[in-house]
Order: C-alpha cells, then structure tokens, then sequence
C-alpha cells in the first residue's frame, strides 16, 4: 500500500511539474540580432524573465529586446491600462509587437508594454511576497529592538489581493515594553484607463498610543496616474468604518473618509533598488475636527538574488487620539534583511 502511494505521489509530482512547464518554443529577438529560444515567464518592472535550456532562468531588459514570438496567449498592458490577450508575433518593423486577439490583429508599440504575463500561469507562480526580520541592541541603555514583516501578493489578470503584516517589539531595562502590531489586507479590481476598486481590512495595536485595538474596513475608487516600466503612482478615494478601543476607553465606532497615494519605482541596473510608499489620510465623519494620518516607505537594496538589505519608516498621527494616555504620534525607523519569493 506504502509504495503505490508513493508511486501515485511521484506521478503526480511529474504530471504537475510538466504543467507548470510547457515547451521552451517562444522566440526572443535581440536589437543586436540574436535570438534565443526559451519560454517566456513574465514582464514586470523593465525586465522580461525567461527560461531556456541553456541558460536556464535570466531576466532580459526590456529595452534591449527587439521583439517577441509566442503561440501561447498572454495578457498584456500598456501605460494607458488597456489589455490585449492573445499570441505574439513580430511585426513589421523593430519595436512593433502583434498580438492576435480574438477580435482580430493589434499592432502594439512595445515600448508602452508595461507588463506581459501568460495565462496558463499556476496559483504559485501567480504569487509574490518576501519576509524580513531586523535586530538591534543598545549596550548602554540595555534596550533590545525587533522588527519583522512579511507580504503576500497574488494576480490574476483582473484583480489583485495583497496581505501583509508587521511587528515591532522594544524591551529595555527599567521601562515598559513598547509593542506595536498591524496586519493588513487589500483586494483591487482593475478596470479600463487604470481606474481602479479596491476593498481594506487592516488591524492594529500600538503601546505607544495606547491603542489596545482598531478594526478598519471598506473601500473606495483610485486611478493608477503614471504607470511605466519602472514607477507607478495611484491616488485613491473612499470611506471606511472604525473600531477601536484604548486602553482607558470603550470600544468605540468611528466613520472616515479614506483618500490617500501610493508610489512605487524600480531601479534594475545593479545593484537593484525598490522604493515604495504610501500615505493614508483619514479624517473623522462622526468626530468633528478629528483626522489620522498613516504612512508606511521603504528602499530595498538587492544584496544577493532574492536577499535584500531594507530600510523602512513608519508614521502614525491623530490629532485627537481618544485616550488620555495616548501619544499623538508614533515615528520609527527600521532595518532589516529579507528573503523575496
């Protein structure tokens, strides 16, 4: 019984394997003339990764690609937001991509695609996320500082969900510990003209405002502004309903306006940096004269493939906070190395 479930397992493991995998048929065409045949992985960020037989997988910068030929649908967007689907071909002239959609033939500039992505991509091939954690000790004041965080994103090619969650933790001798948790959760739904819906669950504490909880939840429209091969900036409006519950109060039910903006840029020259922020503004609906402000940034510094070097900041401030106990404002700054997946 053991070795037919074990020969059931393996079968499985190459039937799969061999799914995820399909023919290394598609063409790449260099400005330089070359070509090389492989299978087409992903463009994402001004770099289109691949893989061959001989090189195995390598990212390409899409600058230096003339053109691609394919069999295999893909999905791609330009710096407009509009999307085609179906299989490549080159065109009639450099830097001109055809791609066969059901609806006939579109010739594409391809230096306004901005991301390409087959469709037969399996669940974990769709996903993105990486881990961090940091450490700092302080002799002299005997304080002991950690942080963590870790993402998670997963696409398809009409919506977008993301998690993530981040821990910060101080001990020091003679004081009390400082806390600080938030885990978050946001779903997009990408339309024409990158105009966008999205959906936030986010959950916090914080020792430092005294803020024993807050449950936030809703959702609201945005508008990707400028999006390229490298940066993409998206504002985004909406409203949001609060529970939160201080350490000297009830728990309380608060309605907000959310508007706030994201950025993010990519540098793929090495050594690789990311720079990402956003800022979430928040003021009061039912609590007149009260507003919130959240703002999360960080620059990531490839050190090795997928291990990076990261510094971050984070920003909290209520210009009323409901607690008597509680600090306007909470400012930290963090390093840290993680692992991207």
């Amino acid at each position: 019984m053991t070795s037919r479930l074990l020969i059931a397992a393996v079968l499985w493991l190459v039937t799969a394997t061999t799914l995820w995998s399909r023919d290394k048929t598609d063409i790449v065409y260099f400005v330089n003339g070359d070509r090389i045949f492989c299978e087409i992985k992903e463009l994402k960020r001004g770099r289109l990764t691949v893989k061959s037989v001989g090189f195995g997988t390598i990212n390409i910068e899409w600058d230096k690609i003339a053109n691609l030929e394919s069999t295999f649908a893909f999905q791609l967007e330009l710096q407009s937001g509009i999307r085609y689907t179906g299989s490549l071909k080159p065109g009639p002239e450099v830097g001109k991509l055809e791609v066969e959609t059901a609806a006939g033939t579109s010739r594409l500039d391809m230096a306004r695609v901005v991301t390409a992505k087959p469709l037969e991509q399996s669940f974990f091939q769709r996903m993105d996320g990486s881990v961090s954690i940091g450490y700092d000790f302080t002799q002299a004041s005997t304080s002991t500082n950690w942080n963590s965080s870790a993402s998670v994103f997963y696409r398809t090619e009409k919506w977008e969900a993301n998690a993530s969650a981040a821990s910060l933790i101080k001990l020091q001798d003679g004081a009390d510990e400082v806390s600080r948790q938030n885990g978050r959760f946001q779903y997009t739904r990408f339309f024409q003209k990158r105009w966008f819906a999205l959906g936030i669950a986010q959950a916090e504490q914080n020792s430092n405002q005294a803020l024993q909880i807050r449950g936030l939840g809703g959702g609201g429209i945005g508008r990707r502004l400028i999006q390229t091969n490298r940066t993409a900036i998206s504002l985004f409006g909406g409203l949001v309903v609060t529970r939160e519950k201080f350490e000297d109060t009830e728990l309380v039910t608060n309605s907000e306006a959310a508007g706030g903006f994201s950025f993010d840029t990519f540098r793929f020259t090495s050594p690789e940096v990311q720079i990402t922020a956003d800022v979430l503004f928040l003021p009061s609906l039912t609590q007149a004269g009260r507003f919130r402000v959240q703002a999360n940034a960080s620059a990531r510094l490839e050190l090795l493939k997928d291990l990076f070097w990261q510094i971050a900041i984070y920003e909290s401030f209520d210009s009323d906070p409901q607690s008597t106990l509680a600090n306007r404002n909470d400012f930290s700054l963090s390093t840290s190395f993680g692992w991207s997946f």
